[in-house]
């Protein structure tokens, strides 16, 4: 006879707990974190290349309107020196300030290259009495300077001041300049300069 255990035992069913395979779950993990490494180097570097471009992009700006702020500058400290050369009669250091196949136009006439524009100049101031230029100077005002490159225009207002008859500043002419200039061997010269009287008592 069966007894009631022993039909038991037969006809029971065991249940064990689902078994999870290790292995794969560990596998699984550490595909995930790979991927996760490898989707985080991305994007940081896609960061930093990104930041590396626009870091030269304006470091390439900034050089480029601290380039033009030079060139402003130095054509400025030109346009001074043009004045101050002809009140010290230097024509020598006048001449000096245009390119090579530099142009001067003006009351005096017109001549090309240092040497005839320095020649010109001279011959006028000989032409004038003394009492005339002697402590005189030359007063410039109203820059303005625009610079593309190697080359740049200016133009600015000039005045002529002498000693008048009652021993005060007098003004002998006054007019405005148009000035092409260039970069040459490393310094700004005057591509051409005109000088326009507009007041000529």
């Amino acid at each position: 006879m069966r007894t009631r255990s022993s039909l038991h035992r037969r006809g029971s069913i065991r249940l064990h707990p689902a078994r999870t395979n290790k292995a794969e779950f560990s596998g699984g993990n550490m595909n995930i974190k790979q991927g996760l490494v490898v989707a985080v180097s991305t994007l940081v570097l896609y960061i930093g290349v990104d930041r590396l471009a626009h870091t030269d992009e304006g470091t390439a700006a900034l050089e480029t309107r601290l380039q033009r702020m030079e060139d402003k500058e130095a054509i400025h400290a030109l346009l001074v020196a043009y004045g101050r050369a002809l009140d010290k009669r230097d024509f020598t250091a006048y001449g000096a300030l245009f390119a090579k196949d530099g142009t001067w136009k003006g009351g005096m006439g017109s001549a090309t290259s240092p040497g005839p524009i320095a020649k010109m100049v001279e011959a006028g101031f000989g032409r004038m009495s003394p009492s005339l230029y002697e402590n005189s100077n030359h007063v410039m005002t109203s820059f303005e300077i625009a610079v593309d490159g190697d080359a740049a225009t200016a133009w600015s207002r000039w005045m002529w001041v002498v000693v008048g008859a009652n021993g005060k500043p007098q003004t002998e002419r006054a007019g405005h300049y148009e000035d092409l200039l260039v970069r040459e061997d490393g310094s700004w010269k005057f591509k051409s300069r005109q000088a326009f009287t507009e007041i000529n008592p």
